[in-house]
Formats: C-alpha cells, structure tokens, sequence
C-alpha cells in the first residue's frame, strides 16, 4: 500500500509540478472546509490536516490552502439575509481563482438543503443544482489553468437532532452530486462512510460540524482519494466486443445466486449433474464478470465450479437456445438484503409533493447509525447478524444498505454496459423477520421493495427481468411469493414460479439442484423473448 501511495504521489507531482514548483491545493466549501468550532482551526481543520499527511508522504511537495467560507452553497438564487449564499460570490472563491490552484477539493451541498427540493415539487428548474455547481467549477479553468478536481458526491452525515437529519434531500442529491463529477471531470470522494458510524463522537453539539478527530477522519479520506488510482470503467473483453449478436445479463441476488457448482457435488447424484453442466459448458461461450474483483473471464470446466451454479446453467441454456456470446455480469452475496442492492437516491425518491414513493425504504436510507442500530429495518435478522459479520471481512462487507448497489450495481451503469437482461434470485432475507421465521414482514414494505428493486435494476430500459420466485420450504413464504407475483405484473417483469414447479426443499434454504431453477427460468426468458 505504501508503495502504491508513493507512485500515486509521483504522478500527481509530475502532472503538475516542475521540481522546484510546489503544487498548489485549493479546499473549497463550507463550514466544515473552514473549520467552524474547532479550537485551534489553523492546526485542526480538515486542510491543515491534510497538509500534514501531504507532508508526511511527499515532503515540501505540496501547498494546501483553507478557502472555507460558513453558510455558503451551490444555488447561485439563494439568499442568506439580504446577501446571496452562493459561495461563487464569495471572496474565498474569488482568492482560490486569483491563486491559480492545482487541485480543487470542494465540499458543498450541505446548505442547500431546504432549497434542493424545490427540484422535486416545482419550485426550481430540475437540474439547475448541477448547472450552478458546474459554472462555479468552470471558473477555475480558465487562463490555461486545467486543475484537478474532487468533489464530495456522498455528504458528510447529519445527526439526530439537526435540522435536515432523516431528510430526502442529502441523499437524492448524491445523483446530482455524481453529474457534477462527470459533467466537470472530477473526482467523487464519498464522505458518508468514513464518519457514519463514527458520528457520536466526532460530531459537535450543533450535530453537523465534526471536531478534530472529525475533520482528520476527512482530511484522510481526502488524501486517500488522491493517492488512490480512479476505478476504470468496466470493458468488455474483446470477445463480447466484436461478437455480434451476443447477451449480456446481470446476475444478482443472495446466497442461491452465489453458491458454485462446487458446493453442490457432494454426492454421487450430483457430481454426475455437475459432470453433465460442465459437458454443456465446455461447447458454449460465455463470459463471467465478478464484481469481486472487477475481472471478466472466461469459464471453462475447471473454473467455473466456484461461479454461481444458478447463474453459469442459466447461461448455458441461454447460449444454446441463442448461439450467441453470453456474458454474465455477477452481483452477489450471501444474506445480502434487497436494501444492499438498491440506491439511496432511489431509497429516498419523492413524488411531485415531495413526499417518499417509498416510505419504509426512506426511513431506512435516512436512518444514519449503523445498520445493527437501524431500529427501521425489517428483517431484524440483518440488524442481529450485522455486528457478528462484521468481524468476519468475508461476509460483513456487502449487508449495509446500498453496499452491493455502491461496488457492483453502480460500477455497471456507470459503465454503460448494454445489458439485455436482469436475473434476480433473492428474497429470503426479505420475506420474514428471520428472527422470528414464522412471522412475515410487512407486505407493503415487500411490495415497495421490489418495486424499487425493478425501477433500480431496469430503470427505462425494455429489457426481460426474470425474477425467481422462492421455492417450498418450511418457512410462511406465501405472501412474499404473492407480492412477487404482483410486482411482475404491475412491472411487466418474468416471474418464475419455482413454488408451483414443485422446486425446493423443505428443509434447506439453498436447493442442491440448481439445473431445475436454471431450466424454469431460462424457459421463461425463451417464451417472452419469442412471442410465444
């Protein structure tokens, strides 16, 4: 790490300094930027800190400069008193241009609250956040000067108490927040994670500034940001890229969409089964992207036995019925609540009178403790299983809330990967409490749930989504399988219905015979997609 740290600072001086220039850094923002509360700002505010840290790494290489200003924001409309709060107007960022910086950090957004969402009800243009945020980025390119920019596209937390806290608005603003950064070539820098959890203790009383071990938690996600390489977007390998016509699907879901054929070949029976998939296999071209490690490969017998049996059987068939490339997008974990998988922006959608299209959801994505302290969240299994897991790197890191939308979902999309369909496999850990199996969550948060789930995945694209109903067990499934069916209908989804097949096994969450689930669903897929 340390290594790569270096070589990230050494192309950052190279790109912008000669040996005997420093490299200008500009902090831009609000209070929080400025300092607002801390003892000893010059030493303690977040830029200071950062400064240190610079120092530490790449001694004299750097210059870093607080242009703070309290109170200030994006609208350039909006008024404080009788003077505007657009920090465009502000002598701070008039300094910052005239000083011709580098690297732009900049953290607004917090007091436009109140003001945002007018975007939403009809009180401002939809869109002008992201106009005005960008003119006042644009001013620092001007002259020659081509500076570096990052942007905190994910807020500092709020706590309870504050004025905004379990408000919409932080969160649908973080769409709006991303635009900017791509629209002006920036860096996102999420803000959100790092003080979450932490938030008792590094918030002061007012609940919105941190304190000096805040502002450090800042100022070292800050460095992190510009000593780490930038995620690249996903390619395609070169074989789907030139195959025409070819699929893609994206495959997600929990533990039934996760588990290998190796995990299920524990007898005779079915090692024989595995033996038959992998025969199929071997005469097929499919292609699997793991968000895991952000790798596509292409499966052969020998390893495709660790990849999701549901998912490699369904795409066998798919390659046969097709001839055609199969690439597989691979979005997945074990236990993983549907809530992992969708937006916060998407959590916190409001209507036309500002009030949530999704109630329950909001009240979990606005709940900003962490998820074991969510008293919001249905499935009190999560909440109980949450702090154990944690210890455990291997599990813990997918359940919170918008994890696996964060590392998978958002990496596709962002990518532009034209998927032509959507395979979902999950709702265990949606249809009960899981604490108490026999009793079933609230059939309106599972019907706006899935609602939400289809709207996230599809989004306006005219693509099938085959979602998999839960098979028979031992468990009151019967009104999650209900409110599958109705969301298919109401959205035009495939549902599948595995209960009515006969699949499942009544004592074992996890069915060993993933080539019956795999034929059902890709039967279905075959009649929707032909007409018939």
């Amino acid at each position: 790490m340390k290594t790569l740290i270096t070589t990230a600072l050494a192309a950052l001086c190279a790109m912008f300094a000669s040996a005997d220039e420093r490299i200008k850094v500009a902090c831009i923002g609000d209070s929080i930027t400025y300092g607002l509360g801390l003892a000893d700002r010059g030493a303690e505010s977040y830029p200071a800190q950062l400064q240190g840290l610079l120092d530490a790494s790449s001694p004299g290489r750097y210059e870093v400069r607080n242009f703070g200003n309290s109170g200030r924001g994006i609208y350039l409309d909006s008024m404080r008193g009788s003077e505007k709060r657009g920090f465009r107007y502000m002598p701070e960022h008039k300094a910052a241009l005239e000083w011709k910086p580098d690297i732009v950090i900049c953290n607004l957004g917090i007091n436009d609250n109140g003001e945002y969402i007018k975007e939403y009800t009809g009180g401002r243009r939809r869109g002008q956040f992201v106009h005005d945020y960008a003119i006042m980025l644009s001013d620092y390119v001007k002259d020659g000067n081509k500076p570096k920019f990052y942007i905190w596209t994910k807020l500092a937390p709020l706590a309870p108490g504050q004025k905004f806290y379990r408000s919409p608005e932080p969160f649908l603003m973080q769409a709006d927040l991303e635009r900017v950064a791509r629209v002006s070539h920036a860096c996102g820098i999420d803000m959100q994670a790092p003080l979450r959890e932490k938030m008792d203790e590094i918030l002061a009383k007012d609940k919105i500034h941190p304190n000096a071990e805040g502002a450090r938690l800042i100022a070292e996600t800050t460095f992190k940001a510009m000593t780490t390489p930038a995620q690249e977007p996903i390619e395609l390998p070169e074989t789907l890229k030139t195959a025409a016509p070819r699929e893609l699907w994206l495959c997600a879901g929990q533990s039934n969409m996760q588990k290998g054929w190796n995990e299920f070949n524990a007898y005779p029976a079915e090692k024989e089964r595995v033996k038959k998939e992998m025969e199929r296999l071997a005469k097929c071209d499919i292609h699997f992207w793991d968000f895991n490690d952000g790798s596509w490969r292409k499966l052969t017998p020998e390893n495709a036995l660790r990849k999701s049996a549901f998912g490699v059987s369904f795409a066998i068939r798919r390659a046969e019925a097709t001839k055609k490339p199969i690439g597989m997008l691979y979005v997945a974990a074990g236990g993983a609540p549907t809530e992992s998988f969708l937006s916060e922006q998407t959590m916190c959608a409001v209507g036309s009178d500002g009030k949530p299209l999704y109630p329950a959801l909001a009240a979990i994505a606005t709940n900003r403790h962490r998820l074991d302290q969510n008293k919001d969240f249905p499935c009190a299994w999560v909440a109980r299983e949450y702090p154990r897991r944690r210890a455990n790197k291997e599990e813990a890191y997918w359940w919170p809330v918008s994890l696996m939308y964060d590392q998978g979902i958002k990496r596709i999309k962002e990518s532009r990967i034209p998927v032509d369909g959507i395979l979902w496999y999950q709702g265990e850990s949606n249809a009960t409490t899981c604490v108490a199996p026999d009793t079933p969550t609230a059939r309106d948060y599972q019907v706006e749930t899935l609602r939400a789930l289809v709207s996230e995945l599809r989004g306006d694209a005219k693509i099938p989504f085959v979602m998999m109903g839960l098979p028979k067990m031992n468990r009151p499934w019967e009104q999650y399988r209900a409110v599958q069916r109705q969301v298919c209908e109401e959205t035009g989804a495939i549902f599948v219905d595995t209960f009515a097949a006969g699949l499942g096994e009544m004592h074992d969450v996890h069915p060993r015979d993933k080539t019956a689930f795999a034929d059902l669903a890709a039967d279905a897929v075959q009649r929707a997609t032909s007409g018939s």
